[in-house]
């Protein structure tokens, strides 16, 4: 199924809207997944319709229907703490409430996707610079995700290099984290974050989700 596209996946919540972070719903929308409250469709055990994915609050697991058939519909389950055991099967993750996009996302991917990434992406154009000792490199980031980005820059970088990153966000936050060249793809270069600062990951995803949820208008 590697030709299914985002938008022809289903996802229905069985969550109120306070359960998500603010823009992780607009984000996945703007992902091209399409998210269906669950009290749209009637009954909160209707089994007459089978979306592609489920999204159920811990608290009322029970009430989804039994699904006595196969394929079975794969259910992420929000909670309180994110450390509960679940025995069945059709449960391929969970996400404390309320769910970001960052903690969320890569479970959707799992779930539905023959090859899931681990974490949202956007295009943007953001100034940055690299260090590494006595070294520069200058350029821009047209992709950026919580886990990497692609960087535009005339200089070469070779693949393996570690170095240091630092760029701008909206709201005067600054980003600075380690990276790592992976490799050149197009006439970008592939950079993995390293561990960054919780601060550094936080306006990361802050600004990947909002972005999404704008393009979901």
């Amino acid at each position: 199924m590697d030709s299914t596209k985002p938008e022809d996946w289903t996802i229905a919540s069985y969550v109120p809207s306070h359960a998500y972070e603010p823009r992780t719903r607009a984000a996945l929308a703007g992902l091209g997944y399409r998210i269906v409250p669950a009290s749209t469709m009637g009954r909160f055990d209707d089994d007459s319709w089978k979306p592609d994915l489920r999204i159920v609050d811990e608290r009322h697991f029970d009430k989804l229907p039994a699904e006595n058939y196969l394929p079975r519909t794969p259910i992420i389950v929000l909670t309180a703490t994110g450390r509960k055991t679940w025995r069945d099967p059709r449960v391929v993750g969970q996400v404390r409430r309320p769910a970001s996009l960052t903690a969320i996302y890569p479970l959707i991917q799992t779930a539905l996707e023959d090859h899931p990434r681990g974490n949202a992406r956007t295009m943007t154009q953001i100034p940055a610079r690299c260090t590494r000792v006595d070294r520069r490199w200058m350029g821009a980031i047209v992709s950026l995700s919580a886990g990497g980005c692609l960087f535009k820059t005339r200089s070469e970088m070779q693949p393996g290099l570690e170095l240091n990153m630092l760029f701008p966000l909206p709201r005067d936050r600054m980003v600075y984290t380690r990276a790592r060249v992976l490799r050149r793809v197009g006439g970008s270069i592939g950079m993995q974050f390293s561990d960054p600062p919780e601060a550094s990951r936080q306006a990361i995803g802050d600004f990947v989700a909002e972005r999404l949820a704008a393009a979901s208008l």
